[in-house]
């Protein structure tokens, strides 16, 4: 009996040892590295990984022993990545193709949504040896444009901090840390100082309308009412239908703190750029907010150029776009120009909630009539929803479903709500509850 019991308990231990060894596939080993990036996990580099690791990056090249290989990842860790495995692929090579989505601190600011890469692993008798990274679709544009923004920042400000983008340790990373956080942390638009143009494209959808009321709205605010600010209307591009006409709504809204740019727009961008110049030879920035297409801001800028001939207008011009298809019906060559010359910020589309700025966009929303305390406010409110109804959709002019479905749209003022660091502001809702009261 107790021969059994032992030559069981043999014939057990060896089936667990052989479950134990049995080898796992290199798709399964693959899984297994992301796993290891995603976690921070550092005791299973060994297990996962040849003695000599080579990573590839388009043509750079590098080595990594155990140790190194360990403080790269502290380095990565520092940023709280987040890597998922989107597919993974054995190949006829040889090699396993995984297809994986990584979006951490950095990259959520370099990049503004997650980096999808393909990565190529090759791996020998059970570790990985090499890995080749390809970046699929990637907008050079966006992370070219705020890597230069940070680093601008970082050697103007504190150049202490300048070797952060080459030290990949994790000393290295928490600099990274502190130069992003001190990035954000500086204000944008300085109330007092700098001056703030909105402008209007008015053709043909009839949101202008109501962001133009909400410019309003946050101009009256007591944390507010100091800046100085200026409307365009009028100020579209190449798209087709039929302008909507603001003026009554200006008027009442603005009495005389708006310059009219339809079918005159290079006489407007100059009476413009005369206010523009008293802001810039005070030691003010101008700050931009694009309600339609940047044909008349490259018009401005071009008028300043004539008349501050030194002007750095790539640092104190600072233009805020939230629309793809603003960019579309934006004169080409015009909108080429304001990127080239001005600080050209792209920001997330003011028509959606949750993605980093306030969503505008609500069909159905008529609380704004109980929110909105002030008589002359509510009065513009009454006027621009007025006018909206009287002209969306009609004569063929873009038909806002929003407005039509009696609620409101005035997402353009997402840009000015960036520019004040106003993105926390999560809906039309919420806006009304802040500031119309």
């Amino acid at each position: 009996m107790n021969k059994k019991i032992i030559v069981w308990a043999i014939c057990a231990i060896g089936f667990i040892s052989c479950k134990n060894s049995e080898k796992l596939s290199d798709t399964e080993i693959t899984t297994r590295y992301f796993n290891m990036l995603d976690t921070s996990d550092y005791s299973q580099i060994p297990v996962l990984l040849a003695d000599s690791l080579q990573t590839q990056e388009g043509d750079y090249t590098s080595s990594y022993s155990h140790e190194d290989y360990e403080e790269l990842l502290k380095w990565d860790a520092v940023f709280d990545p987040t890597y998922e495995v989107l597919d993974v692929v054995q190949q006829d090579n040889g090699m396993v193709k995984a297809e994986v989505s990584k979006l951490d601190t950095r990259i959520q600011f370099l990049y503004e949504k997650p980096f999808i890469s393909n990565y190529y692993l090759s791996v020998v008798d059970g570790k990985v040896s090499k890995v080749v990274t390809e970046y699929v679709d990637f907008d050079a544009e966006t992370f070219g444009n705020n890597r230069t923004k940070l680093l601008t920042f970082i050697n103007d400000n504190h150049p202490e901090l300048n070797d952060f983008l080459q030290d990949q340790t994790e000393a290295g990373g928490q600099k990274y840390l502190k130069a992003l956080e001190l990035y954000k942390n500086q204000p944008r638009f300085e109330i007092g100082k700098d001056l703030l143009l909105m402008h209007f494209d008015c053709k043909t959808d009839v949101d202008d309308l109501q962001a133009a009321a909400g410019l309003l709205t946050l101009m009256t605010s007591p944390n507010f009412m100091h800046v100085n600010y200026h409307a365009v209307a009028g100020t579209y591009g190449i798209q087709e239908g039929l302008y909507v006409p603001p003026n009554t709504l200006f008027k009442l809204a603005f009495d005389t703190n708006w310059t009219d740019a339809h079918e005159r727009m290079e006489a407007a961008a100059e009476e413009v750029a005369q206010l523009a110049t008293v802001t810039l030879e005070a030691e003010g920035d101008i700050w931009i907010a694009e309600a339609g297409q940047s044909d008349f801001s490259a018009q401005l800028v071009k008028a300043l150029q004539k008349k501050l001939p030194q002007l750095e207008t790539k640092k104190r011009i600072h233009i805020v776009q939230h629309s793809d298809w603003n960019e579309e019906v934006t004169t080409p060559e015009l909108l080429d120009f304001v990127k080239k010359n001005t600080d050209y910020n792209k920001i997330p589309d003011g028509n959606t909630v949750g993605n980093g700025t306030p969503g505008f966009r609500t069909p159905g929303y008529t609380e704004w009539k109980e929110e909105v305390m002030d008589s002359k406010l509510k009065s513009v409110w009454e006027l621009a929803v007025e006018l909206s109804n009287q002209y969306n959709g009609k004569d063929g002019r873009y038909n806002n479903e929003a407005v039509a479905e009696n609620g409101l749209d005035f997402s353009d003022l997402s840009e000015v709500c960036w520019m004040l660091k106003l993105e926390d502001i999560k809906d039309t809702n919420e806006f009304f509850e802040r500031y119309a009261r």
